[in-house]
């Protein structure tokens, strides 16, 4: 297909210009692609890519043909792209289990793209992205240096066997398994030894995911592959984080592109079809120009492009989403005015009040364009809530402050306790959502003020306390933890950095995500109980330790265990796509649950004396759970996944007695009643 050049007065285009739905999580429906190819038609996007991970056809069954109906989608889908002006490439993903070695599969990817081609299918791709980067069979180490050789082949022989004799002179497009990063590598030499000269690259910049890619990324690069590039861009892909939305404009890609090795973009999109079209038309207007590119006016022209009218109430909730990488700051321009209304700085307060109100009413006030409201509405929920809770710790403040300056409380100044309350039932209103708007702004403001305004206690503390070793700042997670404390007799003590006199006198330790390396190495050996989802392999709890992305769910494989809180088989502890904690334990481990469709353990424990994985022993009963960076919070556990983390806590402040477990070992026996705990907490003050 001929690839129109750009309008008059501008600079060269990309040539290539479009989208691979190449995400994890739940496709896009077959009426969504076809209206993404309409607005990617009308943006000046000119390809799409079909390449959904969860797609079993695509992917993790590339030998076995589309059953009738899906087969005829695909085929609608082609024909509908070609009748736009657009190029549809279908992408077949082989290397999980395809044998290199093995004629009989290299027949079989022909066949499946025969069985596409029939249907009217004449653009192909090859991805070999996410699979292992070692050959596993002798035959194929036997016969090639490596994994990048081996692909390479399978290249050339697909150009060969399939392409060629069709007449398609098109390159082939290949993502590789090495395809992130500048430098060069054994298996990127191997794969431009054994590759069509012709091959187009897909590479994703200089790491997966990336704030800025410049000219000299994208010539590093191209001469490390020996090939052309195209930029699959994941951006603005949510996939990894799928509560969070990213619509704003594209920002940190290399203008200077002319000349460069550098033939095209393919952005990742969202998991939401109809709001990935904000952000993808400042993709199509980077494309088609990048020597003239603007991010802050393609932001405006592409919220008015998709959202017409219905611009103006959207336009704060896209303020609020626009921050990209997903590292950096969620909107910079409101922490900004909140560190100076914390700070006490002149008319901050009244700032922070116009952002907080501007929010919370266009949240509310959003109705148009349908379809794409309707995608956004857990957001727009989410905002509203959060700015009502800014807006209440903000009268909250102010009264403070008024209360600690007048002499007098005016009769008109509302009761600080009251106000407290108000601002606390606005926090958990606020913190109930799934959907992630601004979470890491609006509530640690609200947290902060409810704490300065806390009154003095009146007594000492005293009793029993957990030691909650975490981060500076308290967040939803560990205020979930102390409440669950609480419930057992037990205050929490919340320490960055923990002393001897806290070891000494903590009756249990509890390590979250917070946790410094300097915290955890001073609490691993200490004698009171522990349980922790943090620093595993230092605490000696795991000899090995990650974190999964998008698991919700654990297979409890020990129902009887008190921390299985009367639960079995496969249970949701997430309300959505999370991250689990998962860890490779000792052989005295009491593993209570797993992940969902493999074997390491989420959900464990040491008794008093046994082994632990790193050969020491332990000083005290130890737990593993599966939480991750966000623990036990509100908008992330389900009532079963609350129901664990009571159990271990239960589990954690019962003085445990000694009683036979596996291989002899002494296991935990919590209380009689965590089988039916208490549901999570609904707090009305900070």
């Amino acid at each position: 297909m001929s690839v129109a050049g750009p309008p008059a007065g501008r600079g060269p285009a990309l040539p290539l210009r479009g989208t691979v739905e190449g995400f994890y999580g739940p496709p896009w429906s077959p009426a969504e692609r076809r209206a993404h190819l309409e607005f990617s038609a009308d943006v000046g996007l000119n390809a799409y890519v079909y390449a959904p991970k969860n797609d079993a056809y695509h992917r993790s069954r590339w030998r076995d043909p589309y059953p009738a109906e899906e087969l005829r989608q695909l085929a609608d889908l082609a024909d509908h792209a070609r009748s736009l002006g657009i190029r549809f490439v279908y992408a077949i993903s082989p290397g999980l289990s395809m044998r290199f070695a093995d004629d009989a599969d290299h027949r079989a990817l022909a066949a499946k793209a025969a069985g596409l081609w029939d249907a009217g299918i004449e653009s192909f791709a090859l991805f070999f992205d996410d699979v292992p980067t070692e050959l596993s069979r002798p035959e194929e180490r036997d016969r090639w240096p490596g994994a990048g050789a081996a692909h390479g082949e399978a290249c050339t022989r697909f150009v060969d066997d399939f392409l060629i004799p069709r007449g398609v002179r098109e390159p082939l497009l290949v993502c590789p398994t090495d395809y992130a990063g500048t430098d060069a590598s054994a298996y990127r030499q191997q794969f431009a030894r054994t590759a069509p000269p012709e091959v187009v690259v897909a590479w994703t910049g200089p790491d997966i995911v990336v704030a800025a890619i410049t000219r000299e990324d994208v010539d590093r690069a191209a001469a490390s592959y020996r090939r052309p590039l195209v930029l699959w861009d994941n951006y603005p892909v949510n996939d990894y984080e799928p509560s969070r939305l990213f619509l704003g404009p594209l920002t940190g890609r290399a203008t200077d592109l002319a000349g460069s090795a550098l033939v095209g973009v393919l952005a990742n999109p969202m998991v939401q079809a109809v709001p990935s079209r904000i952000p993808l038309a400042s993709v199509a207007d980077w494309a088609r120009d990048p020597g003239r590119y603007d991010p802050a006016d393609s932001a405006r022209r592409a919220l008015l492009t998709v959202a017409g009218t219905g611009a103006v109430h959207l336009e704060p909730l896209v303020r609020a989403c626009s921050a990209w990488p997903p590292s950096a700051a969620q909107d910079p321009d409101l922490l900004r005015a909140i560190d100076d209304a914390l700070a006490g700085a002149p008319a901050a307060l009244d700032v922070l009040t116009d952002r907080l109100d501007e929010l919370a009413r266009g949240c509310a006030a959003a109705a148009e364009p349908e379809p794409l409201v309707a995608a956004l509405r857990p957001w727009l929920t989410a905002g509203a809530s959060g700015a009502t809770a800014g807006l209440a710790a903000v009268r909250l403040l102010r009264a403070a402050t008024a209360e600690r300056t007048t002499a007098t409380p005016t009769a008109s100044t509302p009761p600080i306790e009251a106000l407290r309350a108000e601002t606390g039932r606005a926090l958990a209103d606020a913190e109930s959502h799934h959907a992630n708007l601004l979470r890491p702004v609006i509530p640690p403001f609200v947290r902060e003020v409810l704490r300065r305004t806390a009154p003095a206690p009146v007594a000492p503390d005293a009793g029993p306390y957990a030691l909650l070793v975490t981060g500076p700042r308290p967040t939803a997670g560990d205020q979930v933890v102390t409440e669950l404390c609480a419930r057992r007799g037990y205050r929490v003590r919340p320490v960055a950095t923990p002393s001897a006199a806290d070891l000494d006198r903590a009756a249990a330790v509890i390590v979250t995500r917070g946790a410094d390396d300097a915290a955890i190495d001073a609490v691993a050996r200490v004698g009171a109980p522990l349980l922790a989802w943090h620093g595993l392999v230092p605490l000696g709890l795991a000899r090995d330790s990650a974190v999964l992305l998008l698991h919700d769910r654990v297979r409890l494989v020990a129902p009887d265990d008190p921390l299985a809180a009367g639960l079995d088989g496969l249970v949701p502890v997430y309300r959505g796509p999370g991250k689990l904690t998962v860890a490779d334990v000792g052989p005295q481990a009491r593993v209570v649950a797993r992940v969902a469709d493999e074997d390491r353990a989420v959900l464990f424990h040491y008794a008093t004396g046994a082994a632990l994985a790193d050969g020491s022993e332990a000083p005290a009963p130890r737990i593993g759970v599966f939480l991750s960076a966000d623990g036990p919070a509100p908008w992330l556990v389900t009532p079963e996944g609350y129901a664990l983390v009571a159990a271990a806590v239960d589990a954690l402040l019962t003085r445990i007695p000694r009683q036979a477990g596996p291989a002899g070992v002494a296991s935990p026996v919590a209380p009689a009643t965590v089988g039916a705990p208490e549901g999570p907490p609904t707090r009305a003050g900070g």
